[in-house]
């Protein structure tokens, strides 16, 4: 086969395998051009728009999918400065609803003084069991209102598809946020975040997936880029490393894929 009948494609992985480490790479595309930046105008009706799915997403019982949908991708078109104002809004606004706490504890308070419910015998509790129940009640509503209100946001996102990766880029934005402003609400909003996340990336939620030249280019290119253990060349060498009687493996979150 002649020079000028060899694909192109060829030619490239047989320079690949005598040069491994100098990849041709092709021409840069000419970049289309500049957009202007979006003046403060429009940075404030996206980050508008967002913060009314948001709140769709939160006063709702049951976040409907579609508010979610229309958060989530409002929520990636936001440039960096919009993206902290939703998450003070997110902290700030919908943070544990303290007045109602407040009364539910002076009623608490109230019905233990008097008595009725406290420490008592097994006996007087079964004929006080109207005021223990009471109290019982009380202690399920102050669990309740000391929840945050955005707590069934975050869970109704997580259940949505792709809703995992996106939390995991709002802590990112929080954490990031966190360092210009390490204001309490803040603090408690990554702390209540990174307990969920922990729990929804737990190990018992991976799964072990066999890693092969067939997996999607993305993969492949993020296997190469954060290997570090055994540094990676390029996707050459990944490929050889993949070959016949090769094995590589790695743990996948069924919501996060490759």
């Amino acid at each position: 086969m002649t020079r000028s009948h060899t694909p192109k494609s060829l030619a490239v992985l047989l320079r690949a395998r005598m040069h491994p480490d100098s990849i041709p790479s092709p021409p840069p595309a000419p970049s289309p051009a500049a957009s202007p930046e979006p003046g403060p105008s429009a940075r404030t009706a996206a980050a508008s728009s967002v913060r009314h799915w948001l709140h769709a997403s939160i006063a709702a019982a049951s976040p409907p999918p579609a508010a979610l949908e229309c958060f989530s991708d409002g929520y990636r078109s936001l440039d960096r400065g919009g993206r902290h104002e939703i998450l003070r809004s997110l902290a700030t606004d919908y943070d544990v609803p303290r007045a109602r706490v407040r009364d539910l504890m002076r009623q608490y308070v109230s019905v233990s003084a008097t008595g009725e419910g406290g420490d008592q015998q097994p006996g007087a509790e079964r004929e006080e069991g109207g005021a223990a129940s009471a109290l019982y009640r009380m202690e399920r509503g102050l669990r309740d209102a000391l929840r945050p209100k955005y707590a069934g946001f975050l869970e109704a996102m997580n259940a949505q598809p792709g809703g995992l990766k996106l939390l995991a880029v709002i802590r990112a934005d929080l954490l990031a946020l966190l360092g210009e402003e390490n204001a309490p609400v803040l603090r408690a909003l990554d702390g209540y975040l990174k307990e969920k996340l922990v729990t929804w990336l737990s190990p018992a939620a991976l799964a072990l997936h066999q890693i092969t030249w067939d997996d999607p280019a993305s993969l492949l290119e993020k296997i190469v880029a954060y290997e570090a253990v055994h540094p990676i060349r390029n996707l050459i060498d990944l490929k050889r490393r993949l070959g016949v009687g090769r094995r590589c493996f790695g743990y996948f979150h069924p919501a996060i894929p490759g």
